[in-house]
């Protein structure tokens, strides 16, 4: 492996470790946001940008087993977070959605999280982030050709 890609992915790994644990309570996640787990945060972030989804979609786009993404959303419905919800036409069809009064907070946190990376990207100037977004997209591109 070249020298280059040993440290992106040490970058990507320390940039990992940040957003996963070591940054400080309150950095991403506004009050009211801050008792759920980052897994449970995708997950809702992943129903507020597509408004409803299927239980296998939603394991699928957290990379987890059914049984894993059954037990999130059992505990988010008791949380009251989001409810599931029988196809009217296919009853067998569960659709998972966030309930009215916590999409304003959802919003809250994506529009924080963004934010929060916004500023972390400061360091760079405006032809670093533009060389920076091309390169992140080639990489992205390339794994949903691969995947």
């Amino acid at each position: 492996m070249e020298q280059y890609a040993r440290e992106i992915i040490s970058s990507i790994r320390a940039m990992q470790k940040h957003f996963k644990g070591n940054a400080p309570k309150g950095h991403f996640f506004r009050k009211g946001v801050m008792d759920l787990t980052i897994a449970q945060l995708d997950t809702m972030a992943y129903l507020y940008e597509h408004k409803k989804a299927k239980m296998s979609e939603m394991a699928k786009n957290a990379g987890v087993k059914m049984p894993t993404m059954t037990d999130m959303v059992n505990k988010l419905v008791n949380m009251g977070i989001v409810k599931r919800e029988h196809d009217e036409r296919d009853r067998r069809t569960v659709w998972v959605h966030i309930t009215k009064n916590v999409e304003k907070m959802v919003f809250s946190h994506l529009k924080q999280r963004d934010e929060a990376v916004a500023g972390i990207m400061d360091v760079l100037t405006v032809e670093e982030k533009k060389h920076a977004a091309a390169i992140l997209k080639k990489i992205v591109n390339s794994l949903e050709r691969t995947h």
